[in-house]
């Protein structure tokens, strides 16, 4: 793997000069010490905001009794990549470490495995849990979610609106099982002991699937109906009591975070600042996997202009395509799940997220207004007074 730009390193060199090359920007870069008995070593990974101090001060003649971590005397090459925001960086870093630290990436980048809800289909009767474990089970995956505590918290309040089991131990349905608290408050079918058919519990699990993958609009076009309906035959009291129904429905999908969905169906792009001027970075998410980055320059001043939808219809059929498959695999890698996460729910985030559609229609109108007004706002930032 190469990055972008690259340079020998000579400790003779004249320091101002060549450390003057580089640019004082946002980077990614890794520094490669000379090989030793003919075999290549693992370089040093690093991302700075500005490349130029943190090359001069690591490669510079250290000074007498300093502690700062010096690698002049063992690096002789140089490779980087400027990038204009956080994720673009991480994702740069996430490349260069699964690629040079195979084993040891996740730790370095200390990825941890997405808060995800699981819909667990393999079992006579299904239930549905937060896990951090994504297999290939046939199950249906939910999230990601901002935390473990937040899927828990999110699970134990849509369940509430069905009657799905929530114990953890294989059932064997016997009439003489004594049941739990929710069997007792007529919150579970129970199953455990035969108070509903396979089928009939089935069809449950069938809605609740259906909650989650319409984002709850089937259960309030039903309780809709059913309001509808109330109201017609006059019976007003079960009209009203459909009618809180709803609205606890609409309060609890408020709550729920926007990146929560099925993960076959999470599909986006994500906009943010290039680190050059007047231009945006792309990643497209492909059912969870992501793919990327790809630049677009908005700079006017080009000897053959296209149109600018015809140049972003194309860099996204790019991104699209790109691994050879335009299909988003069964599953994605928990990492790119990770690192989606920790970038949309950070309180810093740059950039925006689109979401697309199950069909993955982009929306080329809407993307051109987020660029410009991505552009506008470094434009305003890069001129106001600190």
């Amino acid at each position: 793997m190469q990055l972008r730009f690259s340079t020998d390193f000579e400790g003779a060199a004249e320091a101002k000069l060549f450390f003057g090359s580089f640019p004082s920007q946002a980077a990614v870069f890794a520094l490669f010490p000379a090989p030793r008995a003919g075999l290549a070593s693992a370089p040093y990974l690093g991302r700075t905001r500005d490349l130029r101090r943190r090359l001069t001060r690591l490669l510079s003649v250290p000074r007498p009794g300093s502690r700062m971590l010096n690698l002049r005397e063992i690096v002789a090459h140089i490779e980087y990549v400027p990038v204009g925001s956080a994720f673009e960086g991480l994702w740069w870093l996430y490349l260069l470490n699964k690629h040079y630290f195979p084993r040891q990436y996740r730790d370095r980048l200390r990825l941890k495995p997405p808060a995800l809800l699981k819909l667990n289909l393999r079992n006579r009767f299904p239930r549905c849990y937060p896990t951090r474990r994504l297999v290939k089970d046939n199950s249906l995956y939910y999230g990601p979610f901002p935390s473990h505590v937040a899927a828990e918290r999110y699970a134990g309040e849509f369940l509430d609106l069905y009657k799905v089991r929530r114990c953890a131990q294989d059932l064997n349905p016997d009439p003489s099982h004594p049941g739990c608290i929710y069997s007792q408050l007529h919150m579970c079918m129970a199953p455990c002991f035969a108070g509903c058919t396979d089928s009939e519990y089935q069809g449950e699990v069938q809605r609740v699937a259906e909650f989650l993958d319409s984002d709850g609009r089937s259960l309030l076009h039903s309780l809709e109906t059913d309001r509808a309906q109330a109201s017609a035959s006059l019976a007003f009291e079960l009209a009203e009591k459909v009618h809180r129904r709803i609205e606890k429905v609409n309060e609890l999908l408020r709550r729920r975070p926007g990146l929560v969905r099925n993960l076959r169906d999470l599909h986006a792009v994500v906009v943010l600042p290039g680190a050059g001027g007047k231009s945006v970075v792309f990643f497209r998410v492909m059912g969870g996997e992501i793919r990327g980055p790809a630049m677009l320059s908005l700079d006017e001043n080009v000897p053959l202009p296209t149109p600018l939808d015809r140049r972003l219809h194309d860099l996204l059929e790019s991104l699209a395509g790109e691994e050879g498959d335009s299909h988003p695999p069964a599953l994605p890698p928990w990492e790119h799940l990770s690192l989606l996460a920790r970038w949309y729910y950070s309180t810093f985030r740059e950039g925006e997220l689109v979401m697309l559609r199950p069909n993955q229609a982009v929306p080329h109108a809407r993307l051109i207004r987020v660029c410009r007004k991505l552009l506008a706002t470094e434009a305003h930032s890069s001129t106001s007074p600190n």
